[in-house]
């Protein structure tokens, strides 16, 4: 069935420059509410020549995905209004620069450490993070919710292996630390800040995602908006989302536990479906998903043009077929859909992902 009546009416747009290997990757993921110890976090990606490899002593979950999309809003508003004063590179003498840059560098070789490519930085109150993740409540246990989530992303190493240059190095997610004036100071992984400075990159609503109704359709969100660009479709699988949130482990889980991440999963992609910018057709066995044209996304959050008229639109292109997790691994990818940092060559233009383009 479509599913075009009784949208969600979204609040004001809030585009988030994501980069592809933090979307596509399964870094975050659905983790029991019972309280139980959360697993170890060790999540491979590879990408081209390129290998991403996450670890930390803690999985991360919903709560801090939506913690570093927020981040990530805050850290392209104020590179934009002063750019200089938020870019952060090994060469920084302030107080807080150098404790920033070193911690996100805690790892790294003295001599490597100099060969590391610059990023970004950025600072807020308390109170504005708890307001841009969607919190009612600023004080007390809120405040250790917090603290906890940016804490568990500040313990996650990530290690680059090039498999070109056959070179390792490694780098925080991010670091932050709390100034004299009880402001929090946060430094990104520079590959978070690449997508913040160039075209190669995916965009998330976080103004859509704060009204879905779970965390699970909150994880799927994230995954199709790093899939799609404007105005592109394909179909994809149920069971394909399930693998994808709760990957194998060996153990097959019980057939009622399989029904209820079947229900689960359908439940989510139903619920973006209900969203303005998307439309979702279910069928037995997989949905086929439209991410339409928004001058949201096209002006990135910025006030969009007055639109001109237009002739009659051409039909829609077939969906593309994304039923099997293999379809994902993206092993000969074409130059338009290589993960943006191999398009980072100063010899070779850098296509922009709008609406004339894939982010997949």
């Amino acid at each position: 069935m479509t599913r075009t009546a009784g949208k969600t009416t979204s609040a004001p747009p809030r585009v988030v420059r994501l980069s592809h290997p933090f979307g596509l990757c399964q870094l975050f993921r659905p983790l029991p509410k019972d309280g139980s110890p959360r697993p170890v976090l060790n999540e491979t990606y590879q990408y081209g020549e390129l290998s991403l490899r996450f670890s930390a002593r803690e999985a991360l979950g919903v709560p801090e995905q939506t913690l570093l999309l927020a981040l990530l809003e805050l850290a392209q508003e104020q590179h934009r209004r002063r750019p200089s004063e938020h870019r952060l590179d090994q060469a920084d003498r302030s107080e807080v620069g150098s404790l920033l840059w070193s911690s996100l560098h805690l790892q790294a070789e003295a001599g490597a450490i100099r060969e590391l490519p610059p990023t970004l930085r950025l600072e807020c109150s308390w109170s504005e993070l708890h307001r841009r993740c969607g919190s009612a409540s600023v004080g007390g246990s809120a405040n250790d919710v917090r603290r906890e989530s940016l804490a568990r992303l500040c313990e996650v190493t990530v290690w680059e292996r090039d498999g070109a240059t056959h070179t390792v190095r490694s780098c925080r997610l991010v670091s932050w630390l709390v100034g004299d004036n009880q402001r929090v100071h946060v430094a990104l992984n520079h590959r978070l800040a690449a997508a913040l400075l160039s075209p190669g990159y995916a965009q998330v609503l976080l103004s859509e995602r704060l009204t879905l109704p779970s965390h699970t359709a909150m994880l799927v969100h994230a995954f199709l908006s790093t899939c799609l660009g404007q105005g592109k479709s394909m179909s994809i699988g149920y069971e394909t989302l399930v693998e994808r949130l709760w990957p194998s482990t060996g153990t097959p889980p019980t057939a009622s536990k399989r029904k209820r991440r079947l229900s689960d999963v359908t439940s989510a992609v139903r619920a973006i479906g209900r969203l303005e910018s998307w439309k979702v057709q279910l069928a037995p066995t997989v949905a086929e998903v439209t991410r339409m044209k928004s001058s949201a996304c096209a002006s990135n959050g910025r006030p969009a043009a007055r639109a001109e008229p237009r002739e009659a639109r051409e039909p829609m292109p077939a969906a593309r077929e994304m039923t099997r997790p293999s379809h994902f691994a993206l092993s000969t990818s074409s130059y338009g859909e290589q993960p943006f940092w191999q398009k980072l060559s100063s010899d070779k233009p850098l296509p922009r992902n709008d609406e004339a383009s894939t982010t997949l």
